[in-house]
């Protein structure tokens, strides 16, 4: 989330008019046994960004994202790394399908040195699987921003402001004659909610959003950021009514630094995470009906994360050549990712032009390691 936020503002000030089309594919192993064994898949992406006058811009972008996971294990929601520990689990696992399609979108002016912008961003995902335990979730995500800064020379101060929702709802479903598995609704890292966990297997995510960030932006020269996120999510059984059974509140705050050339730029973002979470505790039931008692606090964990990126355009007698390496830390997960893509951009007519770019990625866990081949092609105009 600190990432995408560093990277929209950068193009308010730093992206000229173009449109991007994107055709992509992806390979690789899996490296936990919640992420498959194996996941393959493509996405198709557009981008753009169009100048209306000399002070208005619009830009926005849209994309369809397919995955085939082989044989997750454990999880059966999506989005697990937001919504842990309070995840819906079982012991069997099987192949998970994902589709995911996403918006974003917005206006920006620039005018007397005022630099503004607002902007809708959406995202509508369903996973589901084939097989019993056939686990089925659909996600909705939308959050809306707006900033306001001032530039001057080659820089612009902005401050940005965010808010969204959000939504999951689970369903686990049985289908073969041999019988049903426990679904468990876990309290914590490692414990399930005792009570809950036998044949509840609907469940409901029910989630708030909203940040502030300032940073410093330049069309070349330093760069730099503060953000503060903040989340939370109610997650409740289906048991006739909705029972809330946990909540959880996770605040984050991050910083960027970094150097953007005309060739060339690097930027490096750290935070840290802080998750606390709350176990609803009831009495006895009478007419599903659930009293209830208190409200406990039951987890607490803090992590923190790391972001490096850096890339460089070589010009080439014919197109041009763009190097990029990434590497990202998450103490959470304890998951350590090296990335380095080389693009090709080769000049077909006038502003259009084709681009191939091959991307390998090796993801390092404490006790795993596994590498990822994506391939993106597309046009730019």
């Amino acid at each position: 989330m600190l990432l995408t936020i560093l990277i929209v503002l950068t193009s308010l000030v730093t992206d000229t008019a173009r449109t991007d089309l994107v055709l992509s594919g992806q390979f690789g192993q899996g490296t936990q046994v919640i992420e498959g064994r194996q996941n393959g898949g493509f996405a198709i992406e557009a981008r753009s960004v169009y100048d209306i006058n000399a002070v208005s811009r619009v830009f926005g972008e849209a994309s369809y994202r397919w995955e085939d996971v082989k044989q997750t294990r454990f999880v059966d929601n999506a989005d697990y790394r937001l919504t842990a520990p309070y995840l819906t689990v079982d012991t069997i696992g099987g192949d998970m399908r994902r589709e995911t399609y996403a918006f974003y979108g917005g206006y920006r002016m620039l005018k007397h040195h005022v630099l503004w912008h607002a902007a809708l961003q959406f995202r509508a995902e369903q996973s589901y699987r084939m097989r019993d335990p056939r686990a089925k979730n659909k996600v909705t995500d939308l959050r809306i921003e707006a900033s306001i800064g001032y530039q001057w020379s080659q820089y612009a101060l902005s401050m940005l402001i965010y808010g969204g929702r959000y939504k999951q709802n689970n369903e686990v479903r049985f289908y073969s004659e041999l019988g049903e598995t426990t679904i468990y609704h876990m309290a914590n890292d490692t414990e399930p909610y005792a009570r809950f966990s036998s044949n509840n297997k609907v469940s409901y995510y029910s989630g708030y959003r909203a940040g502030v960030g300032i940073s410093l932006l330049p069309t070349t020269g330093f760069l730099a950021g503060l953000q503060y996120d903040w989340f939370s999510c109610t997650k409740e059984l289906t048991i006739n009514t909705q029972v809330p059974i946990t909540a959880l509140y996770t605040h984050t705050l991050g910083a960027q630094f970094g150097y953007v050339a005309t060739r060339w730029r690097v930027h490096a973002t750290a935070g840290v995470e802080m998750k606390h979470g709350e176990q609803y505790i009831y009495g006895d039931n009478a007419n599903n009906y659930y009293q209830l008692l208190f409200i406990a606090p039951n987890y607490r964990r803090n992590s923190a994360f790391v972001h490096l990126y850096g890339d460089y355009r070589l010009g080439l007698p014919i197109g041009d050549l763009l190097f990029v390496g990434q590497a990202d830390y998450d103490q959470w997960l304890q998951h350590f990712t090296e990335a380095v893509q080389v693009q090709y951009t080769f000049p077909i007519k006038g502003r259009y032009a084709w681009f191939f770019a091959p991307k390998a990625c090796l993801h390092q866990y404490a006790d795993a390691q596994a590498w990822q081949i994506v391939l993106e092609t597309g046009l730019t105009f």
